[in-house]
């Protein structure tokens, strides 16, 4: 009878739920990640005997049952905790946002935020400086052409690098994308300027979501010239005239440790999920991604890609992946999955790894 009574009421529960979504056990959960970081503004530029409150963004993945904790830690020596707020929410995200004031005589140089979650652990540079130091940068008429697009089809974003008194030729620009839903930024291609700054690159589309183009700035004499500071255009969006199909998402991306020795193995981990169709529409649910294959990108600090990809993995039935790469460089690694079987190319996701 006790029997009966569960299964009654279990039914009841599924009817009043629609049948629709099914209860997340362990192989479902998301592992924990740090998606994103940024501080702004960067650089952060000192006025004399004045405050400078600077933001620190964070976008995690997954759940450590806790918010993130974060530090920041000065070339001279000196740290500060970050309290951390959530400040927004998406599919398998969450933003955060911790507030900081830079004080007259703060050091300058080279600043770090570590920030911690769960096990994951990103680390975070940024440049403090004097007004002097470096000239000011802009990227003025950033655009997406055409707009909208059709799904799958080419876009060319471009826009113009402007400085005051230098020679603006053979400057890098990194492009990157935030889809619609999402919080976290991703580095997706990279362009070159020409005589006069402007720049432009050509790429397919393969989802609705935010675009903006990112110029890291020179140090002091770096390549002859007079230092320029980095800048960073406003985000312009991209209208699909019809919507993707089944988007592809990377979840919970980890590289692991984020600190080793040189030559070690460090272990890549995530989860890569793709949307089905609700009743009624245009509601969704994500799912995991089974039997994909998944690939592994490096970029040493200063660098540029890697021209092929350093490794590959496939999927599990739960949408997960797990790869052991040597790091012999400090640097950037990515994830990417290109799309099968139905699905879109997913937005890569990006770890750091520092060698000692």
């Amino acid at each position: 009878m006790l029997r009966l009574l569960l299964l009654l009421w279990t039914s009841m529960l599924a009817r009043l739920s629609g049948g629709r979504r099914r209860p997340r056990d362990d192989r479902d959960r998301v592992p924990a990640a740090v998606e994103y970081a940024e501080v702004v503004p960067d650089p952060v530029v000192l006025e004399r005997d004045a405050r400078m409150p600077i933001l620190i963004n964070v976008v995690t993945g997954g759940s450590a049952g806790e918010r993130p904790r974060g530090v920041l830690e000065g070339p001279d020596g000196s740290r500060a905790e970050l309290g951390f707020d959530r400040s927004g929410k998406a599919p398998y995200e969450e933003g955060w946002r911790a507030e900081h004031v830079f004080l007259p005589g703060t050091a300058t140089g080279t600043w770090r935020a570590v920030i911690e979650y769960g096990p994951a652990v990103h680390e975070l540079e940024f440049s403090v400086e004097d007004a002097e130091e470096r000239d000011p940068t802009t990227i003025v008429d950033f655009r997406v052409v055409p707009d909208p697009v059709e799904e799958d089809g080419p876009i060319t974003l471009a826009g113009f690098l402007r400085a005051e008194r230098s020679r603006l030729r053979e400057r890098r620009v990194v492009l990157s994308f935030r889809p619609e839903d999402a919080l976290s930024w991703s580095e997706i291609a990279e362009a070159w300027t020409g005589e006069g700054g402007d720049f432009a690159v050509t790429l397919d589309a393969w989802e609705q979501g935010w675009w903006r183009a990112t110029y890291q700035g020179t140090w002091r004499w770096s390549d002859g010239g007079h230092p320029l500071r980095s800048t960073r255009s406003e985000p312009v969006f991209m209208v699909m005239r019809s919507g993707p199909k089944t988007r592809s998402r990377f979840s919970g991306y980890t590289a692991l440790p984020s600190s080793t020795p040189a030559g070690k193995l460090v272990k890549h981990s995530g989860r890569l999920t793709h949307e089905t169709p609700l009743d009624p529409p245009p509601s969704v649910e994500w799912v995991a991604a089974a039997s994909r294959e998944v690939t592994f990108w490096f970029k040493p600090a200063g660098g540029s890609w890697s021209p092929n990809p350093v490794g590959r993995a496939t999927t599990t039935n739960n949408g997960s992946f797990t790869k052991k790469l040597p790091a012999s460089k400090s640097g950037e690694w990515q994830v990417r999955y290109s799309g099968q079987s139905g699905d879109l190319k997913a937005t890569p996701k990006s770890c750091q790894v520092r060698v000692r």
